[in-house]
């Protein structure tokens, strides 16, 4: 009897264990951290980490993604490699972020919600193979080059069709090696992309999702990707800023509760609220045709409006047959302002932190007529 006993509560334990690990791995198939935050109106905030080469699980690459589910906003926050990152809540030890092993994340994770006072769950881990693998699998972008891609092989000024691997050419080959210069590459990706995106909607599949973060390290689940992106496909923008904040005497990048209060009225309160002033727009004018005057009569349009014309002159490029509007800002809406007031359709991205310009319009035939 007794055998019998511990016969059917062998048996009652492997069924209830059995069970248990179907309801685990349930949960864990089903579970959606990314949709919970957004039923209750949570900002969504992802460290995303990456490098062109292993070393040690260290990067130099680092931004914080960040989504308004209510308004679908998206900003990402760039962060420079040298910025201090504290390991203990007594602020008493310290390394650059750069230096930390990314097994780590917890630290890193916990410094930057004590800085900008943010909380940051979710992780991406990324190499450049990734990076082009990835645009492989999407078929490659359609980017717009100028004259930012010097001495890089044969590219028009127009759009040009890069694969995975001319994308992360284009990345690296940043004037000076400079991360600020790379951030500014990435950004041109992105917001073309973001451009593009009915095209790429055929992708916002699981099956593709699982492809593609097949080799990436995250937290995140096939699922929840899935959720993020489906606010990328969203017609609500993406605004960009570097982490403020300034070097101390060993040269270590450091956010003060200066630089917080400027994140957190020129950064979270854009994620918030849609606030918009004509005067900030700022747009420098060239007149890519052969008919003199059109870049001034164009400056007395926008003025009009209210928009701060900084220069106007000849193009230095070939003509184009469409007047076209390139985004320099890492706020998107307003070049989308300037091309609301002059009923141009072609926009395009080539962000560039060191100049002044919101916006910079090439004139092309069109405007003749």
């Amino acid at each position: 009897m007794n055998r019998q006993l511990v016969k059917y509560g062998i048996w009652a334990g492997a069924a209830a264990l059995a069970l248990l690990g179907i309801i685990y791995f349930y949960r864990i198939s089903t579970r959606n951290a990314i949709e919970a935050l957004a039923q209750n109106k949570k900002m969504i905030n992802i460290l995303i980490a990456g490098s062109n080469v292993y070393r040690d699980n260290k990067h130099r690459f680092f931004a914080v993604l960040s989504i308004n589910p209510e308004n679908s906003r998206i900003g990402i926050t760039f962060l420079p490699p040298n910025l201090k990152i504290f390991l203990d809540s007594g602020k008493k030890r310290s390394a650059r972020i750069e230096d930390i092993d990314f097994d780590g994340f917890g630290r890193i994770s916990q410094s930057l919600a004590r800085d900008l006072k943010i909380h940051i769950p979710f992780f991406v881990e990324m190499y450049a193979r990734d990076v082009q693998r990835t645009v492989d699998l999407i078929e490659g972008v359609d980017l717009f080059l100028l004259d930012q891609w010097k001495g890089q092989g044969n590219h028009r000024p127009g759009v040009n069709y890069m694969d995975g691997g001319r994308i992360v050419d284009y990345i690296n080959s940043a004037e000076d090696n400079s991360i600020y210069r790379k951030y500014d590459r990435i950004q041109d990706v992105l917001l073309t992309l973001h451009s593009d995106r009915k095209r790429y909607k055929r992708f916002l599949n699981g099956q593709f999702i699982s492809e593609a973060i097949k080799n990436i390290r995250t937290n995140l689940l096939d699922q929840e990707i899935l959720s993020l992106l489906g606010y990328f496909f969203d017609d609500s923008g993406i605004i960009s800023t570097l982490v403020p904040g300034g070097l101390d005497e060993k040269g270590d990048y450091v956010i003060d509760d200066i630089s917080y209060k400027l994140y957190e009225n020129e950064f979270l309160r854009s994620m918030v609220l849609d606030e918009k002033n004509d005067q900030s727009v700022k747009v420098k004018i060239l007149n890519g045709t052969n008919v003199p005057g059109l870049a001034k009569k164009m400056r007395n349009i926008l003025m009009r409006e209210g928009l701060t014309v900084v220069e106007f002159g000849t193009s230095p490029y070939p003509f184009f047959d469409r007047t076209i509007i390139i985004n320099q800002r890492a706020d998107t809406d307003y070049a989308m302002r300037v091309a609301e007031i002059l009923g141009v359709d072609r926009v395009y991205h080539i962000i560039d932190s060191t100049q002044l310009n919101s916006a910079l319009i090439i004139i092309g035939k069109d405007y003749v007529k």
